[in-house]
């Protein structure tokens, strides 16, 4: 059980090239009815104005800078310098809604287990136009998501199967990212989910299903980089198998890395880098392969239909391979 009693707030903020954006950002966190104890900007080697907008409100806020070295990093920083007992983060291109770190921040009050809270956000676009609630989008893959406040049940293997915890919404307790970790510097995408999934392994998290924070959809998000993207999904879940092996069943495990590997191998041909495609394909291949004697042959057919028909792609070309599989499938589907 966690025992700290938490009072005071840090706001972690990391910017790059945020001019634009980041006196909207921190009007949000200064418009807040709990204010936190301080709020932290990492400026991570911006090139544009970033540097020079912060320099003037030094007071207002701690502001650090450092080489561009990623958001993993530059949360990290602001991690070893905050002094608060609950840490939260806000992209430099998003919004909080006012009442955001006091509702959490009674939540966890109260629930001296918990060591994490999240909630749902809502996406908008340039014109200010409401977009979609980002858990809303999650119920493709549960079927059902929690729509109560509480405990979230199995969190560990619903975070490999997907990743349903937003960065901007989170307050987690300081003491429990001492026991953990912070994030893998080494990932520059989808470094919020390792995190998430270690978080998980060792202590109880829970969702607030309201819109607290409003996430700005543009084409400078990171999360945008498709093949950046799948590379950390594919590093992250191999990593953290190899760490908590147990916690997910294997069949989960191998239905998620052998999706993303094929997902990351289509991406590739696409682009014309066979060699990377045909290696993606391989270890498509393996994880259907993997569990044939737990699952049958039947069940991990499909996972091994798409391994072999990406090594036929990158062979033979996209178009034939799936000629020639055509009469194949016919004979178990």
């Amino acid at each position: 059980m966690i025992v700290n009693t938490p009072h005071l707030i840090s706001v972690i903020i990391p910017a790059y090239n945020a001019e634009q954006f980041i006196h909207l950002a921190l009007e949000s966190v200064w418009s807040q009815s709990y204010p936190p104890h301080e709020i932290i900007v990492i400026d991570d080697g911006s090139t544009d104005n970033t540097r020079k907008i912060l320099k003037e409100i030094e007071g207002k806020v701690r502001c650090l800078y450092q080489q561009n070295r990623g958001p993993s990093s530059a949360r990290n920083a602001g991690i070893r310098v905050a002094k608060g007992d609950l840490i939260c983060f806000l992209d430099a291109d998003d919004l909080w809604v006012s009442n955001k770190l006091a509702t959490q921040r009674a939540y966890m009050m109260a629930h001296p287990e918990i060591a994490m809270v999240f909630s749902d956000h809502e996406e908008f676009n340039e014109e200010g136009m409401g977009l979609v609630s980002y858990l809303g989008t999650k119920l493709k893959a549960f079927g059902a998501f929690p729509i109560e406040t509480g405990p979230i049940e199995n969190a560990f293997e619903k975070l490999v199967v997907e990743n349903f915890i937003s960065t901007p919404t989170v307050m987690v307790r300081k003491d429990c990212l001492e026991k953990t970790g912070v994030f893998d510097e080494e990932i520059w995408s989808v470094e919020d989910r390792d995190l998430w999934l270690r978080i998980s392994a060792a202590f109880s998290i829970a969702c607030i299903p309201k819109i607290f924070c409003k996430r700005r959809f543009h084409q400078g998000n990171i999360s945008q980089q498709q093949e950046l993207t799948l590379q950390g999904r594919v590093r992250v879940l191999e990593k953290n198998r190899k760490l908590f092996p147990q916690l997910a069943s294997d069949a989960v495990w191998r239905s998620q890395l052998a999706g993303h590997f094929f997902d990351l191998g289509f991406l590739l041909l696409q682009k014309g880098r066979k060699w990377e495609a045909f290696q993606a394909g391989i270890k498509t291949l393996s994880y259907g392969l993997e569990g044939i004697a737990e699952e049958g042959l039947r069940v991990r057919l499909p996972v091994i239909f798409q391994g072999c028909g990406l090594l036929g792609a990158t062979i033979l070309g996209w178009r034939m391979s799936r000629y020639l599989w055509k009469p194949i499938k016919k004979i178990f589907w």
